[in-house]
C-alpha cells in the first residue's frame, strides 16, 4: 500500500507535466498572433513540465537537482506566467526584481538544505514565493479592470484560482508549521501531501489555460478589427459599412429618426500617385481620414469604399445637416491643400427616405457625387429632393 501511494506523489508531478505539455502545444500555435505575453506564458509552461518532472523524480536525482533546481526551474516558470500576465494587460514586467527573487529563493533552498536542513524551512520560502506571484497576478487583473471587455468569466476565473492558489499555500506553510503530522519531504506518501502536492502541481497549467482564455479573446477582437477595418487609413472597411448601414437603417426603421449618407470622392489623387509615387499617396489618403474625422461626430462611421472614394453614414442627421457637415469637410480639405498635394474632393449627399434601402440611398448620393464631380469638382452636391437648399442639387 505505501509503494502504491508512493507512485502517487510522482504521479502527481507527471500529470502536470504532461499537463504544462498539452498547455505548450495550444500556446505555441498562438506565439505569432500579435498578442503580448504569449511568448512568457509559453516560456513558463516549458519551465513548468521540465520543474515538475525534476521534482516527480527527486528521489532518482542527485540532491542538487532535486532541491535547488528543481524549486528554481519552478520559481523561474511561476514568474515567468506573472511577466506574462503583466504584458497580456499592457502593464511593465518587473523582469529584474523577479530574476532576483528567483535567485534569491534559490539560495534560500541551498541553505535550508546543505547549511541547516529544514524542510519546513524550504516548504514556506517556496509556498511564500508562489502565493506572492499568485497575490501579483490577481493584483494585476484589479488593476486592469477598467480595461475589461465582454466576456468577463475568464478574469474570475483567473482571480479565483489565484485566491486559491495563495490560500493553499498560505494552509500549506500553516500546517508545516504547527501540525504534528505534517509530512517530513515532498515525496512523503501521505493523503494529506498528494492533496497538497496536487493543488500546487495543478496550479501553473491552470493560471496558464487562463491566460490562453483572455488571449483568445485578444485574437478575436483583433481578426474582427482586421476584418472590419481599411489597414491603411484605419476607417471602417467596405463590408463593415454594409453591416452598419444596414443596422442604421434598421434603427432608422424603428425610431423613425433621420439618417444621412454622405459619398465622398478625392479630386486629383491620381496625379499625386503618377508624380510622387504611391508612399505619398498613401500618405495623402492618410491624412484626408484624419481631417475628415475632425468634423465628425463619435456617433457617425467613416468608411473607405476602394481606392479614394469613402463614404460616411450619420445617424440622427437630416439631409440639410448633413450638407452642412459636408460644406465644412470640403473647405476643411481644400484648407489643407499644400498637406493634401492639391487634392480636394467632392461630396454628395442623400438622406434616408420612408422604403429605402442602403442600395437606394447609395445610388441616390452616388447619383449627386457625380454632379458634384461635373460641375467642376470641390463641389457638395445634394439629392433633388431638397432643391432649396443653397447647395447644387441633382
Amino acid at each position: 500500500m505505501a509503494t502504491t501511494l508512493m507512485l502517487s506523489t510522482k504521479q502527481v508531478f507527471l500529470i502536470a507535466s504532461l499537463l504544462c505539455f498539452v498547455t505548450f502545444l495550444v500556446l505555441f500555435s498562438f506565439r505569432e498572433n500579435g498578442v503580448k505575453g504569449m511568448r512568457q506564458v509559453i516560456l513558463a509552461s516549458v519551465l513548468g513540465m521540465a520543474g515538475n518532472i525534476l521534482f516527480a523524480y527527486g528521489r532518482e536525482l542527485s540532491p542538487f537537482f532535486a532541491y535547488e533546481l528543481a524549486n528554481g526551474v519552478y520559481a523561474a516558470s511561476s514568474a515567468a506566467i506573472l511577466i506574462g500576465y503583466r504584458r497580456l494587460f499592457k502593464r511593465p514586467a518587473p523582469t529584474r526584481p523577479l530574476a532576483l527573487g528567483v535567485l534569491g529563493l534559490t539560495a534560500a533552498i541551498a541553505f535550508f538544505h546543505y547549511v541547516q536542513d529544514s524542510f519546513i524551512a524550504r516548504t514556506t520560502v517556496a509556498s511564500l514565493f508562489q502565493a506572492g506571484v499568485a497575490g501579483a497576478i490577481s493584483y494585476t487583473l484589479l488593476r486592469a479592470r477598467s480595461e475589461w471587455r465582454r466576456p468577463y468569466y475568464p478574469k474570475f476565473f483567473i482571480l479565483a484560482m489565484c485566491g486559491l492558489i495563495a490560500g493553499g499555500h498560505a494552509i500549506r506553510v500553516l500546517y508545516q508549521l504547527f501540525s504534528d503530522g505534517a509530512p517530513a519531504s515532498l515525496l512523503e506518501p501521505s493523503g494529506w501531501n498528494v492533496f497538497v502536492l496536487s493543488a500546487g502541481a495543478f496550479a501553473l497549467p491552470v493560471l496558464a489555460f487562463g491566460a490562453l482564455l483572455i488571449a483568445h479573446r485578444r485574437i478575436v477582437l483583433l481578426a474582427e478589427h482586421a476584418a472590419n477595418h481599411d489597414y491603411l487609413t484605419g476607417a471602417w472597411s467596405r463590408r463593415a459599412f454594409f453591416d452598419i448601414g444596414n443596422r442604421e437603417i434598421s434603427r432608422t426603421t424603428r425610431t423613425d429618426r433621420p439618417l444621412s449618407l454622405l459619398l465622398v470622392d478625392m479630386d486629383n489623387f491620381k496625379p499625386v500617385n503618377d508624380t510622387s509615387g504611391h508612399i505619398a499617396g498613401d500618405r495623402v489618403l492618410q491624412d484626408i481620414v484624419h481631417e475628415i474625422h475632425q468634423e465628425l461626430r463619435s456617433i457617425d462611421s467613416l468608411c473607405r469604399m476602394g481606392g479614394d472614394e469613402f463614404a460616411v453614414l450619420m445617424p440622427e442627421t437630416d439631409l440639410a445637416g448633413a450638407a452642412v457637415v459636408a460644406e465644412r469637410l470640403r473647405l476643411r480639405i481644400a484648407a489643407a491643400h499644400e498637406l493634401l498635394s492639391g487634392v480636394t474632393v467632392s461630396i454628395g449627399v442623400a438622406a434616408l427616405q420612408k422604403e429605402d434601402t442602403l442600395k437606394s440611398l447609395m445610388m441616390r448620393a452616388d447619383t449627386a457625387l457625380y454632379v458634384a464631380k461635373e460641375k467642376g469638382r470641390n463641389q457638395v452636391a445634394l439629392e433633388k429632393e431638397y432643391r432649396s437648399l443653397s447647395y447644387s442639387t441633382v
